[in-house]
């Protein structure tokens, strides 16, 4: 195999030889015998007869070997010393013929010629002895005298050992040969493959050489250098010095440079190379100046960053108003800021590099220092070896100063271990301040530390601490200790809308609200942005009666600068139990209880216990199969009829998620909607509950055409309002369905508006221009700014059920539904009250002029079919 491949490359080998010679030999010999046959008309025996048929198979085969190369097997030694073998009788055959007059050593001297080209040598050798004495013996026996066979039989010897050389000389070749081009091989690649440039000129730098890298690195091929005589462009500012430095490598023999310089690339920028050059011109295989040249371009620029950085380390150090300094494991001081320079009254780094600190305290001492400046150093060099030896900082060290005239003075120190790249501690880093003027307001900044600026408030800091002594004395004296984690709903919005200072006022009047309905005993906290932390020694139950008292405090309506905003709070309880070990304990399992007050709807109560952990876990797998309740067709709609409180005539239609899971059973919207919220599902959900409501619509609309302008609306969410593809969708859908696009109406409740309300009035004008009929919902229960509202281009104001429960038994929602349908008759905007399930709610919604109601009182959610059938019956709902 590997001799195929050689040949491929143009390298003789023995066998090749061998083939060719064997083949012209078989043929001569062949030849030479039938012309004496048919030349003297002899005639053969049998025994030459079957001799003739040897040569004639011979032949066959050596032309076999000659012209198919895959006969792998006609070389191998043992076929080979076969061959020699029946040619060598063959010939001896013949020679013993008597008609024949032929002699055997022209025959066996190119047997001896041949064969040893391809036999291993000592093979060979036997071979080639062998010959001589079978030619000697056939000589003697033909009675030939000396004088003709002695010179063939030296001639045998010689022809053989000269094959044998010659087939060494091409084995050697051979080896040397496939050498030299593997060598050439891996240079090739090499080059081909490393990023560095590699070059090589003749004495007038013109390129003969160059790797597919120079293209990589300045952009031009090697190609376009020789096709354009391009010349590289060197910077001004580095062009003659590297000139010099080519010139001196061509002229002086066996010299390099090395060389550093910028070069313009083929795109315009300039790249750092960083070259190496070696005279070879004497070297006659090179005969050259060869280039190894590296694109530092980036290192450069790290140089140029790092440059910059310890540049702007060194300011920071130096603006620093602590006093900095390094100290080596000597203690001698190596790196110090100008403030720790001045305070020990040294004019640079410089001459306070290599001294220690028993230097500094001999320089600083006077004679009324309590203590020695060798004590002072003592009790300094002392602290340094424990951070040296232990590898521990030691942090916040407060102390007075060592001197007479410093003891007035308060400094904070803190000292840290250097380590180098192996981890080893090379030393120490001090960082020194002046706290003087906090040790003489401590009192002060404490309790500005454990205390809210805005609310005066204990803070966070002061809860936990005060958290971990009411568990232990609660435990000590076996009391009840309880937790109520608060945190307002949809307080953003408020800050948002309204501006952060009228979120602050809205902070510090719900605290004191706060504050105003609890004990004094209960400990009150603010613990950070808009949440707020109880601690009472009560039970479960009287928990739960102060978390209703500061919810019905704090949704009371709040007005600032004639705005008014109403805010309502969820409310987690949990109580002190043997399983609290820390204080971040019982918070932690107080704010999973407010979670899942938020979770439950918001403005709402929850008491932890262990099911919390079990209800999380089912969120998150409900959370994985509603991804997939679209494509196992288990969401399912249903239709709410909207009544005219003036006839009693059904004039729209609510259109209500339904989702029958498979794990749960039927799940109400309540529940699966916020988790669609969170993880996106609302958007592929939404679209296919709006397409389904305009096909049937439109289904409707063609069988039924004196159904006039009977509406369907369709909740959509922020995040679906928001989604950059939605307009499209509804656009695609209504052009698909062929719906009256002014019988869709897009439900958006009133804390998604206001969430980001440019934005939404924005997209609500988009679809408005589609021909939608556009519904504000659950509103009055969110922090609408009215300057806001009337920018919006709704249609329809939906009054919250929240407020049409309470007629008739709660004067202030009845009064909060009058302002609200004066509001919607100011604006010209339809009403439709939700959550209508008595015939007191119907009677004072018609005195106020609400125009439409929708609850159970009329009829509950209803299939497509049921639907169906008030819409071509032309159903009147009783309004008695």
């Amino acid at each position: 195999m590997n001799e195929t491949r050689l040949r491929a490359a143009g390298i003789l080998a023995g066998s090749d030889i061998f083939r060719t010679a064997s083949l012209l030999l078989y043929a001569t010999l062949l030849f030479h015998t039938m012309l004496l046959v048919y030349a003297k008309h002899l005639s053969l025996t049998p025994i030459g007869m079957g001799t003739v048929v040897l040569l004639l198979t011979l032949l066959t085969i050596s032309f076999i070997r000659y012209f198919w190369l895959s006969t792998a097997i006609l070389l191998s030694e043992k076929f080979l010393l076969a061959e020699v073998l029946v040619a060598t009788c063959s010939i001896a055959v013949l020679a013993a013929q008597s008609t024949i007059p032929a002699l055997p050593i022209p025959w066996l001297i190119a047997i001896a010629g041949v064969f040893p080209l391809v036999l291993r040598h000592r093979i060979a050798i036997l071979c080639i002895a062998a010959l001589t004495l079978i030619g000697y013996r056939l000589n003697v026996y033909l009675g030939a005298t000396a004088g003709d066979w002695l010179p063939d039989l030296f001639a045998t010897i010689c022809i053989g050992w000269l094959s044998l050389l010659l087939a060494k000389t091409l084995n050697i070749n051979r080896i040397a040969l496939s050498k030299a081009r593997t060598n050439e091989r891996r240079f090739n690649a090499i080059a081909r493959v490393t990023r560095h440039i590699f070059i090589i000129t003749d004495a007038d730098y013109r390129i003969k050489f160059a790797n597919p890298a120079l293209q990589e690195v300045i952009g031009y091929s090697y190609e376009e250098i020789l096709r354009n005589a391009i010349k590289p462009i060197l910077h001004p500012d580095d062009e003659e010095e590297h000139k010099e430095k080519l010139r001196h490598l061509r002229d002086t023999p066996h010299s390099t440079i090395f060389s550093r310089h910028r070069t313009r690339h083929k795109d315009g920028h300039w790249v750092w190379l960083e070259t190496r050059g070696y005279n070879m011109l004497h070297d006659s295989a090179i005969n050259g100046l060869v280039f190894s040249i590296e694109d530092i371009t980036l290192r450069k620029d790290v140089e140029l960053k790092l440059q910059e950085e310890t540049a702007m380390l060194r300011a920071v150090l130096d603006l620093n108003p602590s006093m900095i300094y390094v100290k080596d494991s000597d203690g001698r001081f190596t790196i110090s800021n100008q403030v720790f320079q001045r305070r020990f009254g040294y004019s640079s780094e410089d001459e306070l590099r290599g001294k220690t600190v028993y230097d500094i305290c001999l320089k600083m001492a006077n004679g009324n220092d309590e203590l020695s400046p060798r004590e002072i150093a003592d009790e300094i060099q002392q602290q340094d070896q424990q951070v040296m030896q232990t590898g521990i900082p030691l942090q916040d060290m407060e102390a007075p100063g060592f001197w007479h005239n410093d003891m007035h003075l308060w400094f904070h120190t803190s000292k840290y271990p250097l380590r180098d790249a192996r981890n080893n501690i090379i030393g120490i880093l001090g960082v020194t301040r002046d706290i003087t003027k906090r040790k003489t307001t401590e009192i002060q900044i404490e309790y500005q530390a454990m205390h809210d600026m805005l609310t005066d408030l204990p803070n966070r800091r002061y809860l936990v601490n005060r958290l971990a002594t009411a568990m232990e004395t609660s435990r000590q004296q076996q009391s009840s200790l309880t937790m109520l984690f608060c945190d307002l709903d949809f307080f953003k919005s408020v800050n948002d809308t309204h501006g952060h200072d009228f979120g602050d006022q809205c902070l510090l009047e719900i605290s004191k609200r706060i504050v105003a309905v609890l004990p004094e005993t209960d400990f009150v906290a603010r613990f950070g942005g808009n949440e707020f932390v109880i601690l009472t020694n009560s039970s479960l139950a009287e928990s739960s009666i102060k978390a209703k008292a500061i919810a019905r405090a704090v949704s009371e309506r709040l007005i600032f600068d004639n705005v008014a905003v109403k805010i309502q709070i969820s409310i987690g309880i949990a109580q002190l139990s043997p399983d609290h070990q820390v204080p971040a304990d019982l918070i932690r399992e107080a704010d999973a209880a407010m979670y899942q007050a938020k979770e439950r709807g918001r403005n709402r109560t929850e008491i932890y216990d262990a099911a919390l952990q079990i209800k999380s876990t089912k969120h998150a797998r409900m959370d994985v199969a509603l991804r997939f309740a679209l494509e196992r067709n288990e969401l399912s709609v249903a239709y709410q009829p909207k009544v005219s409180l003036v006839d009693g005539r059904v004039r729209g239609f609510e259109l209500l998620l339904r989702w029958n899971s498979p794990e749960y059973g039927m799940i109400s919207p309540n529940e699966f909607i916020p988790i669609a919220e969170t993880s996106g599902m609302v958007v592929p959900i939404g679209m296919w509950a709006m397409e389904q409501a305009c096909r049937q619509l439109a289904a409707w609309q063609a069988s039924y055409p004196a159904m006039g302008d009977i509406t369907v609306a369709v909740n959509v969410s922020m995040r679906q309002l928001l989604h950059t593809s939605f307009f499209t969708q509804v656009r695609e859908i209504l052009d698909s369905s062929g719906v009256v696009p002014r019988t869709i109406e897009l439900e958006l409740t009133e804390t998604s508006a206001m969430a980001n309300p440019l934005q939404t009035i924005e997209n609500l004008a988009l679809l408005k221009n589609l021909g939608l009929r556009l519904a504000l919902d659950d509103f009055g229960t969110g922090y609408s700014s009215l300057a806001y509202l009337q920018k919006l281009p709704i249609d329809i104001l939906k009054i919250d059920k929240t407020f049409v429960h309470g007629l008739g038994t709660k004067q202030s929602d009845r009064e909060i539904i009058r302002l609200m349908m004066a509001l919607a008759q100011t604006l010209n905007l339809q009403t439709v009250a939700e959550g209508v399930e008595t015939s007191a709610h119907v009677h004072e919604l018609q005195k106020m002029g609400c125009d439409l109601g929708q609850g159970f009182i009329f009829s509950p959610p209803l299939s497509a079919e049921e639907a169906e059938t008030l819409i071509c019956s032309s159903h009147q709902f009783p309004l008695g």
